[in-house]
């Protein structure tokens, strides 16, 4: 029986339901991983952006952060 794999998310990093990433790629909008703050105007793949509550370069679209693994 092959081992189960489980996916390994970095420490320290926000993680986002569903329905927040649903909701974030409907009105192309991301989410900062510092603070937590919804960003507008954000591409799917963005990285790395300026977050304008923060002033962190933590930034990541809502297609990013899945790919990231940060979903739960």
């Amino acid at each position: 029986m092959p081992a189960l794999i489980k996916s390994q998310r970095a420490p320290g990093y926000r993680t986002f339901t569903l329905a927040q990433i649903e909701e974030a790629s409907d009105l192309q909008c991301g989410f900062c991983l510092a603070c937590g703050a919804m960003q507008e105007c954000c591409e799917p793949d963005a990285r790395k952006y300026r977050c304008d509550n923060c002033r962190q370069n933590q930034v990541y679209g809502a297609e990013e952060i899945v790919l990231m693994g940060l979903m739960r």
